[in-house]
């Protein structure tokens, strides 16, 4: 009897050290090649949630205007860039100046690892209570907010034509 568990214990060993150190060197393999994607990917992801989040702004803006049928601005956040965030703000008394009580919403959690920059120097947007944009002597008839990230290459792109109409692009709006 004592025969029997001896062999029976054999065939119950674990791993060798030898197996052990090629599973852990196929996983190394393994992670030095998944690494690198994995971080596009996010990057990648931090990007697209950026545009999903100034389309929904940017709508949020265009349907208040529609809804209060008055001028609704969307500006960035501190006045000057628009990497510090957006803020939606009603033109209540029509001076196109942006004063503390006309401000609806206010974005502030872009990443700082991301750079948003406008097609020329545009200081805010807006939409008029027709939901058209309106409409600037300095500017052209579109408005384009690139989305880029030292990760990737290229940027993301959220348009905005004349008419209102918002949608994004891999390639500058035109």
């Amino acid at each position: 009897m004592s025969l029997a568990l001896t062999s029976r214990r054999k065939s119950q060993s674990g791993f060798t050290l030898i197996e052990l150190m090629v599973v852990i060197v196929l996983i190394g393999i393994a992670a030095a090649y998944a690494v690198p994607s994995f971080t596009q990917l996010i990057a990648n992801n931090r990007v697209s949630s950026t545009v999903n989040g100034l389309v929904g702004t940017l709508n949020f803006a265009r349907s208040e205007a529609v809804k209060a049928g008055r001028t609704v601005n969307v500006r960035p956040a501190d006045g000057a860039s628009w990497d510090s965030g957006v803020m939606v703000w009603l033109d209540a008394n029509g001076d196109n100046i942006f004063a503390g009580a006309e401000e609806l919403r206010r974005y502030e959690d872009f990443d700082d690892s991301l750079t948003l920059a406008t097609a020329g120097a545009l200081s805010q947007i807006g939409f008029r209570g027709n939901g058209f944009l309106t409409p600037s002597p300095a500017t052209t008839s579109e408005f384009e907010l690139s989305v880029s990230s030292p990760n990737i290459t290229g940027s993301s792109f959220v348009c905005v034509g004349f008419s209102g109409r918002i949608r994004t692009d891999n390639s500058a709006c035109n």
